[in-house]
């Protein structure tokens, strides 16, 4: 993975922090992108529900379950994989789909937020949580389990396209996470959707003024096409 570009770095912190996943569904919806949205059952570990998200680009570590362990190197890629990590990338982990592995905990996310990482997904179980929350990372999961993925799971590749949540995520993706969920955003439209997406946000601040002020819902979806 290239590390960031000054470019890209304003791009992100340009990204309106008034923006939410909701909006961007919608208009990932009107471009045909249908499968953009993560399972429900990934959810925030934060209690803060207005500061439990993040946006960032992915970087995905595809996972095998393991019934042995390697004594010589248990963690080597999941190792490498971390200390790679640079600013505003977000980790995301393919999914476990039984459920036998914790590979976040609190190194990893002490790791993770020294280096500016914007936050991680994880299709699986994750562990040290009250740790986590107390230094304020915000993470999104499947479940708690005081698991180690020593002899449970490997890394066996990493910066490759993986399915997460039902969501094939492809290196460099953008990743939208609020309380409402998270979607996963590819590179070749990111720019037209955040663009559209802003947009369509103006639209509903409007919708939403009209119908305090007395308008009904035919009306003011007549005069912007938003619902």
């Amino acid at each position: 993975m290239v590390h960031e570009s000054d470019f890209d770095r304003d791009f992100l912190k340009g990204i309106s922090p008034d923006l939410y996943t909701a909006a961007i569904c919608d208009i990932l919806d009107e471009l045909g992108y249908r499968n953009q949205a993560m399972h429900h059952r990934l959810r925030p570990l934060l209690p803060d529900i207005r500061n439990c998200g993040f946006v960032g680009r992915a970087r995905t570590l595809l996972w095998e379950e393991v019934d042995y362990v390697d004594e010589d190197n248990p963690y080597k890629l999941e190792i490498e994989v971390m200390d790679s990590l640079h600013e505003n990338d977000v980790v995301v982990h393919s999914t476990d789909v039984n459920s036998t592995n914790a590979p976040w905990g609190e190194l990893m996310s002490t790791l993770a937020k020294r280096k500016g990482v914007a936050g991680c997904v994880c299709d699986s179980q994750i562990r040290d949580c009250i740790k986590i929350i107390d230094m304020n990372f915000p993470v999104f999961y499947a479940g708690i389990r005081p698991l180690d993925s020593k002899g449970r799971g490997l890394v066996m590749a990493y910066d490759v396209p993986v399915t997460c949540g039902q969501v094939l995520v492809h290196p460099g993706d953008l990743i939208f996470a609020d309380f409402d969920g998270i979607v996963v955003i590819p590179q070749a439209v990111e720019k037209e959707v955040i663009q559209k997406a802003t947009e369509k946000v103006g639209a509903e601040n409007l919708s939403r003024a009209a119908l305090l002020a007395g308008k009904s819902l035919k009306e003011v979806y007549d005069t912007y096409k938003v619902l």
